[in-house]
């Protein structure tokens, strides 16, 4: 198996510094002293039995203790700034995260083992803060704004969630209500509520509502498309799914790839 890892992006060294302030390298980073491990932790975490992130001592950040709460996907090695192909192409992305487990519900696949697990300095925004969709709505109107004096006039797509899930129906129907005011804003990503749950009804409802703009999947969802399927190599990848191209090094990033905004065809993700 390759290894990879991520150094910064530096122009002089032919990297794409305005897709992404990182890059990824295949083979061992060079030592430099300092061990980042982070011990994984058993089912009887405290944290974990009280539904909250391992990391949630040092903060979960309030809206007003943050000068944005979309960030710029230029940050993410894996998400890129914006979508190079497609019908979205030219479309900025931003992603948008809140505190796993807390807002998540215990039947996710990954309760345990979430990705959150290994991002100690992941920004977490409290979710229950009076103001925090007031702000959040401002924020998408301005860089809306701003995509609007771009050539081209594109619009953003909002990855949700970074970290976290949608935590209750009003909190959907926010969303359904910025799509309704927005014409160019794009939603993708996935949910572990399942379609039978309240919840994950009202996602259904938002995914029906919006095809094309509300791309999010079922995580282990068992639905005949529109959902995410965990497989632990390439080959198990069943009929009618797609293995996730940024997972297996076809593209850098979801800037250059598109398949999880493009289409509602399952996609299968290796286990991380």
């Amino acid at each position: 198996m390759t290894l990879t890892h991520m150094r910064l992006a530096v122009a002089k060294n032919g990297d794409d510094v305005t897709f992404s302030r990182y890059v990824k390298v295949k083979g061992r980073p060079a030592k430099t002293g300092k061990k980042h491990q982070h011990k994984l932790p058993g089912l009887d975490n405290p944290s974990i039995e009280a539904g909250r992130s391992l990391f949630h001592r040092r903060g979960i950040k309030t809206p007003s203790q943050l000068t944005r709460l979309l960030v710029s996907g230029h940050n993410n090695v894996k998400i890129g700034r914006d979508a190079r192909v497609g019908k979205l192409q030219g479309y900025w992305i931003y992603t948008l995260s809140l505190e796993e487990r807390a807002t998540c519900p215990r039947s996710c696949h990954h309760w345990a083992n979430c990705y959150g697990n290994g991002m100690p300095y992941a920004k977490r925004i409290d979710h229950t803060s009076e103001d925090f969709l007031p702000k959040l709505e401002q924020e998408i109107a301005a860089l809306l704004k701003q995509a609007a004096r771009r050539p081209g006039a594109p619009g953003i797509i909002i990855r949700l969630h970074a970290l976290g899930d949608f935590y209750s129906g009003l909190y959907v129907s926010f969303w359904d209500r910025m799509l309704r005011e927005h014409p160019k804003l794009t939603l993708f990503g996935y949910t572990a509520w399942g379609s039978g749950t309240a919840i994950g009804w009202s996602v259904k409802q938002l995914v029906d509502a919006w095809p094309g703009r509300a791309m999010i999947r079922f995580s282990n969802g068992g639905l005949k498309t529109g959902s995410t399927v965990p497989i632990v190599n390439a080959d198990d990848c069943p009929p009618g799914a797609f293995v996730c191209p940024e997972q297996t090094g076809q593209f850098d990033a979801c800037g250059k790839c598109g398949a999880c905004w493009s289409t509602l065809k399952n996609v299968a993700f290796l286990a991380h």
